[in-house]
Order: structure tokens, then sequence, then C-alpha cells
């Protein structure tokens, strides 16, 4: 098939799964590298998918602009496995990347930090995630195969994985109920949707940290994540390798994509946010940044 005939077709897909007009889906479409139908691989089980978005929640809010090698999550690579996903994490990061996921109670923070209900299971070369409640699961192994470290505690820190590791402690059942039933969340369906595909697609999210090797990544509440960056890929060339991937399938078309400018669009319905910056905000000092970003995770 043509780069054209490629380009309508992907823009006729985009115009019918969107509320944009044929005029901004073909804009959009033209800055897709190719469009080779949808590759978004969801898992058929709720909880699994619910699971994989809480990941993503606790891992964007947890390294905000601290990745190395352009790994958003910490993530390099995700492949379904059954029903649940196999993430292969950045090396530096892969500790940390547990550290921030198994629940421990923070006597600092007041509260429960990670995943509550979240276990751990396997060797350390190939560890298995797991809800204590259901069957979810992830399985994460490291890039380089090299052992993964369990997290120790820290000062003020009991590690809730550790000590309750068959079922819930208090705490942590009720972070459970608000992170599953959040009143604030119109719409719980299209947030486990996309967050879960935000986990499983590092190969698309990982553009915005390409240029300099690290983005930043947070969250306002228990129903989106943001993504900031400044070089790379505009907002409208990452909207459009996203929905050349499926990134939007299934949500309804009202929700699926807003732009509101040049610099920022929301996919579904402010579930994902995307925000670039109109000019780069490092220059040469990025190579600094980056230097300390390293010596954060080896001190």
């Amino acid at each position: 098939m043509s780069r054209s005939r490629n380009t309508n077709r992907l823009a006729k897909r985009i115009r019918d799964q969107t509320s944009l007009t044929l005029s901004t889906a073909s804009r959009l479409a033209q800055q897709a590298d190719i469009y080779l139908g949808s590759s978004v691989v969801d898992s058929p089980d709720p909880r699994q998918r619910s699971l994989e978005a809480h990941l993503a929640h606790v891992l964007a809010s947890s390294f905000k602009d601290r990745q190395l090698n352009g790994a958003l999550l910490g993530v390099r690579k995700a492949e379904p496995e059954n029903q649940s996903v196999s993430l292969t994490l950045e090396p530096d990061m892969a500790g940390e990347v547990l550290r921030e996921l198994l629940p421990r109670f923070d006597h600092f923070y007041g509260g429960v930090r990670g995943i509550p209900g979240l276990r751990v299971r396997g060797d350390e070369t190939r560890l298995i995630l797991h809800d204590t409640i259901s069957s979810a699961h992830v399985t994460v192994t490291r890039a380089d195969g090299a052992p993964i470290r369990l997290p120790s505690a820290r000062d003020g820190e009991v590690l809730l994985w550790k000590r309750v590791p068959g079922g819930f402690s208090r705490d942590e059942k009720d972070e459970a109920e608000e992170w599953a039933g959040s009143r604030a969340i119109e719409d719980l369906r299209v947030r486990d949707l996309l967050l879960s595909r935000i986990l499983r697609c590092p190969g698309l999210v990982n553009r915005a940290a390409e240029p300099h090797g690290f983005a930043n990544c947070y969250t306002h509440h228990a129903g989106d994540l943001v993504i900031e960056w400044c070089c790379g890929d505009t907002v409208e060339a990452l909207c459009a390798v996203l929905l050349a991937h499926g990134f939007a399938d299934d949500v309804p078309r009202a929700k699926a994509i807003e732009l509101i400018s040049r610099h920022s669009a929301h996919l579904g319905d402010r579930t994902v946010i995307l925000n670039r910056h109109g000019s780069c905000l490092y220059g040469r000092g990025a190579e600094d940044v980056v230097e300390s970003i390293k010596e954060g995770y080896t001190s």
C-alpha cells in the first residue's frame, strides 16, 4: 500500500473513532510514521486492566522526571502473556520500580505507598507481582537479565508485602477501595483501559523521553496521568502515533481525544494528558541532568 493510501486510511480511521473532523484527522495521519492497523493487545480481564492501570499511575507519580535512557515508567518493553503482561525493566531503575510498587506504610507520609494488596513471588531474575485477591499479575525482568533486588525498609517504613504476605492490612484495604471505586472518576473502564495501555505500549509513550532520556510524569488524582516533554515529537505527532496503533480504540468517540492547543491534548476525557513545552528546557544542560539522575540511583 502506498504511503498516501495508508495516510488516507488512517485519517478515516481517526475520524471514525474520534470527534475530530476529517481535515484534522488527515493532518494527524500525515504525522504518523506508518499505519499497519491496531497493535494494542488488551487483557480481557477487567481486574487485570485495573492492576496494570494502577501500576502505571503509581510509577508515573513516583518517577516524575527521574527516568534513565528514555524509560518513562522504568519499562523498556512489554509483551502480552496470556491475560497478563511481561515487563522488561530499565536495569538501573528496576530496583526502584519494585520499591515504588510494593506496598509499605510510611509513618512520615501517614499512609500507604505503593499498590495495596500487591505481593511478590518467583526467583530473583523473574519476579511475579500479583494481587492477593484475584489472578491479576505482571511479570518483571531486567533488560540485562541480572537479578532484581527486593527493597528493604527505610526509616519510618513498614513493608506490608512482607508483614502481611497472604492478605490485606486494614490500611491497604481502604486504599484499594479508593482506587477501585473512586466517585470522582466518571468512567473507571476508560481509565483502566488507557492507563493499562500506557504500561503496555512503552515503545510509543517513551518517544516523549527520547531526546533527553527523561521527560516528566505526574498525576493529579486517581483518574489521570500526565506526560510533559520539550523536544522531539509535537503533541499532534505523538497523538497521531498513539491513534495509529489503536490507543483510543473502544473509547467513546466524544471522549477519545481533544486537541486543546498546539502544545496540549487530552485522551479519554483527561485520562491521559499530553503537554509539550514550546522550547527546550535544558539545552546543553541536559547531560548534567542525566548525570544527576544516575547519581540518584547509585547513592
